[in-house]
């Protein structure tokens, strides 16, 4: 592993309003990433690779530094969300007897390497899982695993968050991915091509409260905007779009407008949009990230994106997985399938 920041910009050509901090590189495949800012202050990238965890000091965005480094079973997913100071992590493959289940990491002295971990399967019941979300109220919500349905399995972690402690599930539909506001759970039902909107005010009682199509039917993700009025989707097709819903009337959910990425005569696969502000930030395959001004979801506007993946274009699974934009610096954390960890400035 290493970091690159020499000229490493001059090496990429497509990208607007954006600019290439630095690489670091791995002799590994890389998914998912989210972001960590310590009790000094100084922020972190946890990068999922295929054989493990990587913690990754981005305070210096021009030189970052690996700081602890995880081993665990070779998958191609990873996905990782934090509480507090610790950092939860799943995969979705694995080799028969390899399993870490739900992986907790106690990162609260990462700055001097300092890490312990341990693993939770719910009664033995839990190998794997696709995707974690954690709400506001300490909430951990599995999405995608090897129990029931593969819907959501909730834990509370507040109490204890190395022993998470079962509160309930939704079994309506495999959810691929999701992620919780307040009493709702918005999730991606990716084969029925939904998104869906569950009340989980009772944990042990969920209820759907509102679905609806997505434009191409292979719902992958969805995300709510800062006000609670719209919702936003990925399809992980290609060709697909970024979607945005007016969700303010759950019983009756519409589409306000869609749009593609920079290169949309390439069939591109959009994977993971997030909100920031009035922004969508997107991992978008072979296009790289994406930013789009979604202030008025009836017209949504690219503004910005960068290609990590220079290499490859069109309607495959190679470039960038995951983009983490809620660092305090502003700096984006992006996941390159191939390339590595990118960090970017937003101009």
């Amino acid at each position: 592993e290493d970091a690159n920041s020499d000229d490493a910009s001059c090496l990429y050509s497509a990208s607007n309003n954006t600019d290439l901090l630095s690489i670091f590189d791995y002799n590994t495949g890389v998914n998912d990433v989210w972001g960590f800012v310590d009790n000094a202050g100084r922020e972190y990238a946890i990068v999922g690779l295929e054989t493990g965890v990587s913690f990754v000091d981005v305070s210096d965005p021009n030189n970052p530094t690996e700081k602890a480094l995880i081993s665990g079973p070779t998958s191609i997913w990873r996905d990782i969300k934090t509480w507090g100071n610790h950092a939860y992590i799943v995969h979705d493959s694995f080799s028969e007897g390899e399993s870490q289940g739900l992986l907790i990491v106690d990162i609260e002295n990462i700055s001097t390497g300092n890490v312990s971990f341990t693993s939770f399967y719910y009664n033995n019941q839990i190998s794997r899982a696709h995707n974690v979300y954690i709400d506001e109220n300490g909430v951990l919500y599995l999405f995608g695993s090897d129990y029931g349905n593969g819907g959501a399995i909730m834990f509370d972690i507040a109490t204890n968050p190395e022993e998470p402690i079962y509160l309930g599930e939704f079994e309506a539909y495999y959810l691929h991915d999701g992620m919780v506001r307040g009493d709702t759970l918005w999730g991606g039902a990716i084969f029925e091509g939904l998104l869906v909107g569950v009340d989980v005010s009772d944990k042990q009682n969920p209820v759907i409260i509102g679905s609806h199509m997505t434009p191409n039917s292979f719902t992958h993700n969805c995300w709510i905007s800062e006000d609670g009025e719209t919702l936003f989707t990925t399809d992980e097709v290609s060709g697909a779009y970024i979607a945005a819903y007016d969700v303010s009337n759950i019983n009756n959910i519409e589409l306000l407008d869609q749009i593609q990425s920079w290169s949309p005569e390439s069939d591109v696969i959009p994977h993971n949009t997030h909100v920031k502000g009035n922004y969508l930030v997107t991992s978008y395959y072979c296009d790289g990230v994406t930013i789009i001004d979604a202030s008025n979801p009836n017209n949504l506007e690219e503004v910005a994106y960068f290609d990590t993946s220079p290499e490859y274009s069109g309607g495959t699974f190679n470039g960038a997985w995951g983009a983490y934009p809620w660092l305090p610096s502003n700096n984006l954390l992006v996941t390159d399938r191939e390339n590595g960890l990118h960090i970017i400035s937003v101009l």
